[in-house]
């Protein structure tokens, strides 16, 4: 090789060095631009929410709340160092939307985590006590008091959150607390009178040896304080003995407030009394009940008095009416609201709703249903209804308003059994008819599906077609209720038709939940006992409709009838009066109607199994069925954001359901595919690698190896 061809191979040696030199110069020039691209966008109002349901984003709602606020709010977050990990998953969720809600509050907002050493001092400060956290460690089960806890303050009002032990709907308990709280503090400042508590106490009633009655007294006052700090200081408090009350102040007789009956014994007569509390003021009334239940000696205990400061507080936004008012229509055979302790009462769904609206329950027989009412709840009634009662629906319904209806239209004959399984029988409430006028028809029978819930029947799980699971693929993505939800449980369905004629009138009628399509149904004398609800042949399973909404103006049920005569009513509160028939929707109105073949999902008993079905199929959807019962709610009060804001967690984008084919395609991919590639990428690589080092060792040794 002569010295021309040697300095040819250097310069095109160098003139490769300079190349790869420039490539790195480009590649740090890159990262820089990247690094300063970043930096940039940190300081600019801009966000990018990849997650499904913007998860890490707020609503526009909480967007205005946060950012139109008035005067001071602060948001202290209390969790302990160290949790488990799925309570720490709740606290970087919770820091993450702290930062979104900063980022669009204005002056007033601001929120702080409290150090761990002042945890227990400012927890003890806003009565806030510690949860018991279970974890495994070094494969002992081990216990610890820890706190997961908010508290929100706005001008002189306080609000807690308790035990946050999840990420499901974060957002709107903290949205929804601000803007009640905001609201209530506008009510409170134009307040004239102060409110007043009474505890109506019997000084017999101290000896009939009911737990904590002695100290009854002591703990209502404390309540009283907590509040006062919280409501400007507007709450009185007095104590009264019923007994020497004239008979027109009978607080049982006035406000319907429980009695406590006792026979005679020990020398003491017999006797009846109320007991419980009244809140008064703006000119309305709440009252607060004590229930008693017995305990392990033999003893009486009052229920609830470790929540009585939050009943108080309800009961203080109910009468400032800061609430939306829903009207819980009762009889019938109706779950009662106030029942907490029976599987089939409405003492959740009471719970639930009264965190954010105020409950108002109403006779239809007697009273006409309040102007004022945001939505009409009739709840699985199992009695008939009058026309008179059916008349005041309907009206109501013409009025533009909003309605939901959980049907039931069978009752359980508990004397006959049938290998195990309680016969079953129609019941006829009158309802059908008249929700069959709107273009709503419901079937007298059981939706039974094979994509159901397991239960345990004798000795061994089983699963029970008569609970539906409704995936996400049957839910309604075109409606915000459901848009946002994987899975809800239904229980004991009834089957939902659309009478075309009435759509073709303008009406809307938008598919909430169907059953999957193996589904089939179970009609006439039925029986609830598993081993009897064997499928048909498959070409008679189909999809049933179970939920559905409707919007629009309808013709009154009564239109082209005599209407029924309305008397004896206590009063009349609608915005019409009684003497103005209603025969469609008024031009202005749009009324909104939900009918649910399932009453079963708003009872305590089913709420509760509800969450630990689904809570198997992950953390976000054991409060799917909360969530769904609450949105409608939502949406018919004209709160259509709150469904988004309370579907909102870590727990979503679930795997979707796929045929077999498409899992062995699936498998495939990730077993041989991939693997493949990664292992021939390596192979070229080396390859080429191979190859460029043996151009250098020609172009310096001329072919010889050194």
């Amino acid at each position: 090789m002569n010295i021309r061809e040697k300095l040819s191979g250097l310069r095109e040696n160098l003139s490769s060095r300079l190349n790869i030199g420039q490539r790195n110069l480009q590649l740090m020039l890159v990262i820089l631009i990247i690094i300063l691209f970043n930096i940039v966008m940190a300081a600019l109002p801009f966000r990018i929410d990849l997650t499904r349901n913007n998860n890490y984003s707020l609503t526009d709602k909480s967007k205005d709340v946060v950012s139109s606020l008035n005067e001071k709010l602060s948001i202290k977050v209390l969790f302990s160092k160290d949790l488990p990990a799925e309570h720490v998953a709740v606290q970087r969720y919770l820091a993450d939307m702290l930062e979104e809600y900063d980022f669009y509050g204005n002056r007033y907002f601001s929120y702080e985590i409290v150090p761990e050493d002042q945890l227990k001092a400012q927890a003890a400060d806003y009565g806030i006590n510690p949860v018991v956290s279970t974890e495994f460690v070094s494969d002992q089960l081990k216990k610890r008091s820890v706190y997961m806890a908010v508290v929100i303050q706005h001008a002189d009002l306080t609000e807690t959150i308790d035990a946050l032990a999840t990420t499901v709907g974060i957002e709107y308990e903290i949205t929804s607390r601000i803007e009640k709280m905001a609201a209530k503090v506008d009510l409170l400042r134009n307040m004239k009178e102060n409110l007043m508590l009474t505890l109506y106490l019997d000084p017999r009633v101290l000896s009939l040896g009911i737990e904590d009655i002695d100290s009854l007294e002591e703990i209502v006052r404390r309540a009283v304080d907590k509040n006062n700090l919280m409501n400007y200081d507007k709450l009185r408090f007095q104590v009264l003995d019923p007994s020497v009350l004239p008979r027109e102040k009978d607080p049982s007789a006035r406000f319907g407030l429980t009695t406590v009956r006792w026979r005679a014994a020990g020398g003491m007569p017999g006797g009846v009394t109320p007991f419980g509390m009244v809140l008064e003021g703006n000119g309305r009334f709440k009252k607060i009940d004590f229930d008693l239940m017995p305990t392990l000696i033999g003893t009486m205990a009052i229920v609830g008095l470790e929540t009585l400061s939050d009943r108080i507080n309800v009961a203080i936004g109910d009468i400032l009416g800061s609430g939306r008012k829903i009207v819980y229509v009762r009889g019938h055979g109706i779950p009662e609201l106030n029942d907490m302790r029976s599987f089939n009462g409405a003492g959740l769904l009471q719970q639930m709703l009264s965190q954010s609206y105020e409950l108002v329950e109403v006779d239809l027989a007697s009273d006409e249903i309040p102007a004022d009412a945001g939505v009409l709840i009739v709840n699985g009634p199992q009695e008939a209804f009058t026309d008179i009662e059916k008349y005041r629906i309907d009206q109501y319904v013409m009025q533009g308003r909003a309605l939901i209806y959980f049907a039931n239209n069978f009752i359980e004959q508990q004397m006959q059994q049938m290998m195990g399984g309680s016969i079953v029988l129609p019941v006829e409430t009158g309802l059908d008819e008249l929700f069959a006028s709107y273009g709503i028809k419901i079937g007298k029978n059981w939706v039974l599906d094979r994509n159901s819930a397991p239960i345990t029947y004798g000795d061994r799980i089983m699963e029970y077609p008569l609970i539906p699971l409704i995936s996400r693929e049957r839910l309604s993505r075109e409606s915000v209720i459901t848009r946002y939800l994987n899975t809800v449980l239904v229980a004991k369905a009834s089957s939902i038709e659309i009478d075309e004629n009435i759509r073709a009138k303008g009406v809307r009628f938008t598919d909430l939940a169907s059953t999957s399509e193996q589904s089939w149904i179970m009609e006439g004398r039925m029986q609830n006992n598993p081993l009897f609800m064997v499928p048909p042949d498959g070409a008679q399973l189909k999809s049933y409709r179970v939920a559905v909404l409707a919007e629009g103006r309808f013709d009154s049920f009564w239109k082209g009838r005599a209407a029924p005569v309305v008397s004896g009513a206590k009063k009349q509160s609608t915005v019409m009066a009684s003497s103005v028939r209603l025969d469609a929707t008024v031009e202005s109105g749009t009324s909104r109607i939900i009918v649910v073949g399932c009453s079963d999902i708003t009872l305590s008993g089913v709420m509760s199994q509800a969450r630990k079905m689904l809570s198997n199929q992950g953390m976000a959807e054991a409060y799917s069925n909360d969530i769904f019962i609450h949105g409608m709610l939502d949406y018919l009060a004209g709160r259509d954001y709150v469904p988004e804001m309370k579907s909102k967690s870590l727990d979503y984008n679930p795997l979707e359901k796929t045929d077999e084919d498409m899992r062995f395609v699936y498998k495939l991919i990730n077993m041989v595919l991939v693997p493949a590639s990664v292992v021939f990428t390596g192979v070229v690589v080396w390859r080429r690698r191979r190859m460029r080092r043996r151009i250098i060792e020609t172009e310096f040794t001329g072919g010889d190896r050194i």
